[in-house]
């Protein structure tokens, strides 16, 4: 007997991609309700109406602030940290790192670069430095941002490479792995010398991945 669940999928954007995916929800037999949140408020009643919350095409951070008041959602709360923590990422994959948050530390944790420098919580300002000058001007404009998730930093001992994105679920023949270690059923992933380095787990879905998300959704209901 199939379970018909109704589904609830956030975003914060008016995306195609985000139609395509419920429609093939609801080809699953699911009650699907779209909520953009551009143009409509969230809150804890509407929530409560449904049995998860799938959240696609919404900055992360706003998604955690919601994951973290519902029953259930993908990518849920705890996946999202996970994500959004670069050194929680590099730990699963076996990187080695060093956290900094100052010049001096910067000077002594800088021995052979090049190194990866990104910010400890995932912003997408990550890029390859080679001197201890360099870092530290990056570390600078950083602390200028008065951003709190952007004052510590991290130097990744990854060779340099071009960065790509790759979007995976968790049936990902390479990737996989790495989202079941983090609790997340899929994700845009910044890839950097096959390590990955940053990981959006509230991404637009691609046009061509709409059906297997919509399969691992469709696994997880309960």
């Amino acid at each position: 007997m199939v379970h018909v669940a109704r589904l609830l999928i956030v975003s914060d954007s008016s995306r195609f991609s985000v139609g395509k995916l419920a429609s093939e929800l609801v080809s699953m037999g699911h009650q699907v309700t779209q909520l953009n949140l551009d143009n409509e408020p969230f809150n804890q009643r509407l929530a409560s109406n449904y049995d998860l919350v799938i959240f696609t095409a919404i900055n992360p951070y706003t998604a955690l602030s919601i994951a973290l008041t519902v029953g259930r959602s993908i990518n849920d709360a705890v996946g999202i940290l996970n994500s959004l923590s670069v050194i929680k990422l590099l730990k699963e994959q076996g990187v080695e790192y060093e956290l900094v948050a100052g010049d001096e530390a910067v000077k002594r944790a800088f021995t052979k670069g090049p190194y990866y420098f990104n910010t400890a919580w995932s912003l997408g300002l990550g890029g390859f430095v080679d001197t201890v000058e360099g870092a530290r001007s990056i570390l600078e404009y950083r602390h200028y941002l008065k951003n709190p998730l952007s004052l510590a930093s991290v130097l990744a001992h990854i060779n340099n490479a071009q960065e790509t994105k790759i979007f995976a679920t968790v049936k990902h023949e390479r990737y996989g792995e790495v989202l079941r270690r983090l609790n997340i059923q899929f994700a845009e992933l910044t890839v950097v010398n096959g390590v990955v380095v940053e990981a959006n787990p509230t991404p637009e879905v691609p046009l061509g991945s709409v059906r297997e998300v919509a399969e691992v959704i469709n696994s997880n209901v309960k």
